[in-house]
């Protein structure tokens, strides 16, 4: 994997982070796969037993503070404090604007059958003008 990708999964997964898109268990997974490692290197990797690894994956752990600072400091992620009320409000925020996107993708889509439509009946009328012309 070249560095440019590498670059781009990293920048991605932080943006999922930040709009708090990905759960722990999420997070821990995705970073182990970008690194490709299994899940005993990534343990070995991060100074932590492979069951913990396992089971956070699987949404069964309850690892410690520290556990889960061990597991992120590589990808300079560390467990802090957020306010459930700005978490509610950017998750309505996320849902309000995926709907103003589909709405302003459903009226870019009308008017290309529009454009579509019109081109077709220009194209009708000039093969009549064509046709009489002949």
């Amino acid at each position: 994997m070249d560095k440019e990708t590498v670059r781009q999964q990293r920048a991605e997964l932080y943006e999922a982070i930040d709009r708090s898109e990905l759960s722990v268990q999420e997070t821990v997974k995705r970073m182990r796969t970008m690194t490709r490692l299994t899940q005993a290197e990534f343990a070995a990797h991060r100074e932590v037993s492979a069951k913990v690894i396992k089971e956070v994956e699987r949404g069964v752990a309850n690892p410690t503070i520290n556990t889960l600072n061990q597991i992120g400091r590589v990808f300079g992620l560390e467990v802090a404090f957020v306010r459930s009320e700005k978490l509610h409000a950017d998750v309505r925020s996320q849902s309000r604007l995926s709907a103003d996107e589909r709405l302003i993708m459903e009226q870019k889509r009308e008017r290309i059958l529009e454009m579509l439509q019109d081109f077709k009946d220009t194209f009708e009328e000039f093969k009549k003008i064509e046709g009489d012309g002949a």
